[in-house]
């Protein structure tokens, strides 16, 4: 075994000397200088009197990179660090949970849920691990283990997403549904109650009912002559039945619509009272009603998308962003790693 060593016997030049370890082993040894590559004329003289000019830049070339110092980690950094560590294991637990209990609830048996809850847990481990593993195996030069890493992380990134997915559509489509339907609720009523009202303000009578049929009694005296005739002033033909019943007949009419008025009354307090305890929903989704009309609007029309195109943006950031918890862990232990500064 051998190594180079560098002589700094004289500020103005650098001379090597080679050290053998079978020379080093004997008593009386001294090291050999190097000599080949000296001009004929240093090389001739005496070791004591020996005067090599070497330049600034030649021992500026000699010095390795490897041992530049390491930075140093400062608050901001460490900060950072701290603060996507934080996040990742907050995304890393939402995603554990959300995709577990999704899994566990396709069994049809505790034990069938429990299986699958469990194969769910481990891949989504997998799948927050295997980044920093990879970025391991890659700073060891092991690029087989860091692409079989990688690879394995994809696959297991695809399992996360579509279980993502299908808890997120599923939450997220009921949701709008029920929101759907509590608005068209909403809606048939509003519009019951405005057609009741209007129909109830073309009444004009006043009158109770039980008012009007006592002055119906009072009035059947006057057609007591075609009374018979007229089945009770209901069938009038002639001329002269048509006078006796006048009184009757208006008085009918009126009973009527005071009983219609009576009926639209009951109608529109039930309606109201169906109402009243809806929550105040327009839309089913506005969130991505007016998102969709925010992007028509900031871009003058050229961008125009529909809120079901919103809605499918939604659920692939609430898919994609949990499952990116392995990468966000591996910026910050990348973040708490010192740097070396860069060699000259």
């Amino acid at each position: 075994m051998s190594e180079i060593v560098p002589l700094q016997a004289c500020p103005e030049i650098e001379v090597w000397w080679h050290h053998d370890d079978e020379h080093a082993r004997r008593p009386d040894a001294k090291p050999a200088l190097l000599t080949a590559a000296l001009p004929p004329a240093l090389a001739a003289a005496p070791e004591g009197k020996r005067r090599l000019a070497s330049s600034p830049p030649h021992r500026d070339a000699i010095v390795d990179s490897t041992t530049a110092a390491p930075l140093r980690r400062g608050a901001g950094r460490i900060f950072l660090a701290l603060v996507l560590g934080f996040v990742a294991i907050g995304l890393a637990v939402v995603g554990l949970t959300v995709n577990t209990r999704f899994a566990a609830s396709f069994g049809q048996t505790a034990e069938a849920a429990m299986l699958l809850a469990a194969i769910g847990l481990t891949i989504d481990l997998l799948a927050i691990a295997l980044p920093s593993a990879a970025a391991q195996f890659w700073r060891d030069r092991d690029i087989i283990a860091a692409a079989a890493a990688w690879a394995i992380w994809l696959i297991a990134l695809g399992m996360t997403l579509l279980a993502a997915i299908g808890f997120a559509a599923t939450n997220i489509g009921d949701g709008v549904a029920g929101r759907g339907r509590l608005a068209a609720e909403a809606s048939a009523l509003i519009a019951d109650v405005t057609r009741l009202r209007a129909e109830r303000g073309g009444i004009a009578e006043v009158r109770s009912a039980a008012t009007i049929e006592a002055e119906i009694q009072r009035a059947q005296p006057a057609a007591a002559g075609v009374w018979k005739q007229t089945a009770g002033c209901s069938d009038v033909t002639l001329a002269a039945s048509g006078a006796a019943c006048a009184e009757v007949l208006k008085l009918r009419q009126a009973l009527g619509a005071a009983q219609r008025r009576d009926t639209l009354n009951a109608e529109l307090r039930a309606a109201e009272a169906k109402l009243a305890p809806l929550p105040a929903i327009v839309t089913a989704d506005p969130q991505a009603t007016m998102a969709a009309d925010l992007l028509a609007w900031i871009s003058a029309g050229r961008l125009s998308l529909t809120p079901h195109d919103i809605h499918r943006l939604r659920v692939t950031g609430l898919t994609v962003i949990p499952a990116l918890a392995g990468i966000i862990f591996l910026f910050a232990t990348t973040l708490l790693r010192a740097g070396r500064r860069r060699a000259a």
